[in-house]
C-alpha cells in the first residue's frame, strides 16, 4: 500500500474503515519498506505542522507503528536495490502516458519486487500506474474525490 493508505491505519480519515477491513483480511504481515516508514513518520509530523493533530498524538502513533512492527504485524523485507532500480525504470516507461510521479512509481516498483498481487492507494494516478503494472488496485471508498 502507499503511504496515503498506510496513514489511515493510524489516523481516522475518509477511507480508514476500508483500509482497516482490507488489512484485517490479510493472512500475512504487511510489507513495509524504509521509504514508506519514513513517509509515514513525516506524514504524522506534517499533520502537527498543519495543526490537524497534536505533537503528542503524532508521537503516540509513531510509537504504535514501531510497536506493531516489533510484534510482527509488519515486516521489512530485504529489497534487492538493482532489481528495484530496474523495475522502477520499467514502470516509469508509463510516465509519458500517465504522468506518474517518482515516489508513486517507486512504491509500485517496490510492491512488484516484493511479489505483491494487490496495491492500495487513494491516489487515482498511482492506482493507474499499479494497474498498468499488473497489480490489482481496488478503488477504495473515501467519501471524497481522489487526486
Amino acid at each position: 500500500m502507499d503511504t496515503s493508505a498506510f496513514l489511515k491505519l493510524y489516523l481516522k480519515e475518509h477511507g480508514s474503515e476500508a483500509v482497516q477491513r482490507w488489512v484485517a483480511g490479510q493472512r500475512h504481515p504487511l510489507p513495509v519498506w524504509e521509504i514508506q516508514q519514513m513517509e509515514l513518520i513525516n506524514a504524522l509530523r506534517l499533520k502537527v505542522f498543519w495543526k490537524e493533530i497534536s505533537l503528542d498524538e503524532a508521537e503516540r502513533q509513531i510509537g504504535l507503528f514501531k510497536d506493531r512492527r516489533r510484534r510482527g504485524l509488519y515486516f521489512q523485507a530485504d529489497i534487492d536495490r538493482l532489481e528495484l532500480s530496474e523495475t522502477f525504470e520499467r514502470v516509469s516507461l508509463q510516465t509519458v502516458q500517465n504522468g506518474g510521479r517518482t515516489l508513486d512509481i517507486l512504491h509500485v516498483a517496490c510492491a512488484l519486487v516484493l511479489g505483491a498481487n494487490h496495491f492500495l492507494t487513494f491516489d487515482a494516478k498511482q492506482r493507474l500506474v499499479a494497474r498498468e503494472s499488473g497489480l490489482e488496485a481496488p478503488e477504495l471508498p473515501t467519501g471524497k474525490a481522489t487526486s
